[in-house]
């Protein structure tokens, strides 16, 4: 783990020498990343999105409070600007960055309303609507009714109002958004990539941790509860009740989607999988993480982050971790097929919660940022693969 900072300005070609020369040339290592502090503001942060807010081809770094939300435009890896998003709108942790309006600019919809990008982002506020939708902790951008546009589905955390349900955007999405019930809810169970076609009939069900909603009529208006999603000897709720991260894709590369999950705000969290056995009829689980961590995986991404050609599975040390220092990992998928991992500890001593990962430079290779949730330092971690995958070449 290479270690960098805003106010410490090493040279970068030094680093990447460093990387070099602790790798070894004949076999391909596994990436390192190298640290960066964004800055530090905030406390009791959500709403994370790594998106181009300002359309110059790199990936912005979106976060917010409760009632306030911040984007950091990314000029380099040792330089973000932070600009003022907009205040007002309440949510928990939930939010998340998309085109809201359809005039091609990134918006960003945090729990009770929206905020529009007017296409000058750095030097104008983002105007401010009420969507008439719940406070919640996790919300997801997808097309639940098939009409090739976006939705979003949110579940509530507040104890008096456990639901999960999803809102159509209206045509002007100034106008009170249209909510439709899918079900119950827990404290987080759909973020932040919890929707897929898991029955393959052609449309979006949903993952709510402990169970998936099946999609009855393909518009979103009939639902049917499938309750089989049971950790490998049992879920671990903890003082707020069960919450999972959660990610749809096809992890065993077999053509049907499975399910990651992460466990959240418990002391003990376990990273698993359950495989898809049978169109979505079957589903057997299986460990990713060591069974006992003692960390809070309150962050969940799944991505190629070693440019193999399969998913791996990155997570971090989140806000009731019990037994510091925080850590954060990614299980490199081995043999393509999730039947063999191998934990790769990327960075230790930091608070990870609500982590996102996207190739936030455009070099070809996948980094990670986040932010802690008591706390206020964001981070950014660069995956140097491709930087010492040059030197090699070259060497």
């Amino acid at each position: 783990m290479l270690s960098y900072d805003i106010r410490d300005r090493r040279c970068l070609s030094a680093a990447v020498v460093g990387i070099c020369l602790s790798c070894s040339l004949a076999a391909a290592a596994f990436p390192e990343f190298a640290y960066y502090t964004i800055d530090r503001i905030g406390k009791q942060m959500g709403q994370t999105s790594l998106v181009d807010i300002d359309k110059d081809g790199d990936l912005d770094w979106v976060v917010g409070e409760r009632a306030r939300t911040w984007w950091f435009e990314y000029v380099s890896a040792e330089k973000w600007i932070r600009h003022d998003l907009g205040q007002g709108v309440r949510t928990d942790v939930g939010g998340t960055a998309f085109d809201i309006d359809g005039d091609g600019w990134i918006d960003q919809f945090c729990g009770t309303g929206w905020y529009r990008n007017t296409g000058k982002p750095r030097t104008e506020p983002f105007e401010r609507f009420d969507s008439g939708t719940i406070i919640c902790h996790d919300n997801v951008a997808a097309d639940i009714n098939g009409d090739g546009k976006l939705d979003v589905v949110a579940i509530s955390d507040q104890k008096a109002h456990l639901v999960t349900v999803w809102y159509e955007i209206p045509a002007n999405p100034r106008e009170k958004w249209i909510e439709h019930k899918i079900g119950g809810g827990i404290h987080g169970g759909v973020g932040p990539h919890g929707i897929g076609d898991l029955d393959g009939d052609g449309d979006d069900d949903i993952v709510r941790g402990d169970v998936w909603f099946e999609n009855l009529d393909g518009k979103g208006l009939q639902w049917s509860e499938h309750a089989v999603l049971t950790a490998p000897e049992g879920n671990r709720p903890d003082r707020y009740g069960l919450a999972i991260k959660v990610w749809v894709c096809d992890l065993d590369a077999d053509g049907d989607l499975d399910i990651v999950e992460a466990e959240a705000d418990t002391v003990d969290g376990r990273v698993f999988w359950f495989e898809n056995k049978g169109g979505a009829q079957n589903w057997t689980g299986r460990l990713i993480s060591a069974n006992h961590t003692n960390q809070d995986f309150h962050s969940l991404a799944v991505a190629d982050f070693d440019n193999d050609g399969d998913l791996d599975v990155f997570s971090g040390g989140g806000p009731l971790t019990e037994k510091p220092p925080h850590k954060w990992f990614i299980w490199e998928n081995k043999d393509g097929k999730a039947a063999t991992w191998v934990q790769h500890e990327i960075l230790s001593g930091k608070r990870c919660h609500e982590a996102k990962a996207a190739d936030v430079d455009a070099d070809g290779d996948i980094d990670i940022c986040s932010k802690p949730w008591n706390g206020d330092e964001h981070i950014y971690l660069r995956n140097m693969l491709k930087e010492t995958s040059n030197i090699q070449g070259r060497s």
